[in-house]
């Protein structure tokens, strides 16, 4: 586990196969089906605040109660908090679990992205604090390759985007949309915004990290090679920093399962 949380720290994310039991993967499974053939709805959110416990009891919604406890049961026993925490060298704490049902398609899940990036608005006016970032652990109830349903991340990016990030929070670079990768690669070549991330990062990062998505520039393209390819039951435990994808699901259904920690 020391390996899994050094190579997060370093590049923004790593996977982990055959963490999940069986036991646990079908339980899993049938809250999914169970929830996606009553609500129809790919996804779904769980409980996690005592505040929401006590609406949902107020409101008679034992089952949903149900369900939120043992996926809260299920993230103490993996001890996601404590692998979270020794990430972010902070206290975290969980804010959020959901579980989606993605149908096959031709299409990717979500393009390439940051979360947190104000989905591309022109007219954001309060700034997120880079500082309380976190961290995601994305269980796979199916598997996922090449082109079906795997997550594709861009390794240290991270550390250019939380910069980029740091800059507009304190104000000392101007904000311009930069929730796509093709619109974050020009926001870090605004020359005052370059200057500003290579003071913290350097700027043989920023270059490497502009070699490697060049492949953007060439809409035709489509680049696998940052590919996490994953077995049922296992997951991939990332900064929600950096830019990532969820590919498209060209051959089957993909199931998974998301807990979200966040530094206190």
């Amino acid at each position: 586990m020391d390996d899994l949380i050094e190579k997060v720290r370093l590049n923004g994310i790593e996977k982990k196969e055959n963490w999940l039991s069986l036991s646990d993967q079908e339980k899993i499974k049938n809250i999914i089906s169970l929830i996606n053939a009553s609500k129809g709805d790919s996804k779904s959110w769980f409980v996690v605040k005592f505040k929401l416990f006590l609406i949902k009891f107020l409101k008679f919604q034992f089952k949903s109660i149900i369900r939120s406890l043992f996926f809260i049961g299920l993230s103490k026993k993996l001890k996601l908090k404590n692998i979270a925490e020794k990430i972010l060298e902070n206290k975290a704490e969980l804010i959020g679990i959901d579980c989606y049902c993605n149908p096959r398609s031709e299409k990717p899940v979500l393009d390439w992205h940051l979360d947190n990036a104000y989905s591309g608005r022109a007219d954001v006016k309060n700034f997120v604090d880079p500082d309380k970032n976190a961290i995601k652990f994305f269980f796979y109830l199916t598997d996922v390759s090449m082109d079906n349903g795997c997550l594709s991340y861009i390794p240290k990016s991270n550390k250019i985007a939380h910069a980029l990030k740091k800059g507009i929070y304190e104000k000392a670079i101007n904000y311009s949309p930069y929730w796509t990768l093709s619109d974050f690669r020009k926001t870090i070549l605004i020359k005052k915004n370059f200057e500003y991330v290579k003071n913290i990062v350097g700027e043989d990062l920023i270059l490497e990290f502009l070699k490697m998505t060049s492949f953007v520039e060439n809409k035709n393209l489509n680049t696998n090679a940052f590919d996490f390819e994953v077995n049922k039951g296992g997951a991939v435990i990332f900064d929600e920093a950096g830019i990532h994808r969820g590919s498209k699901t060209k051959f089957n259904e993909r199931l998974a399962l998301r807990f979200l920690y966040r530094k206190i």
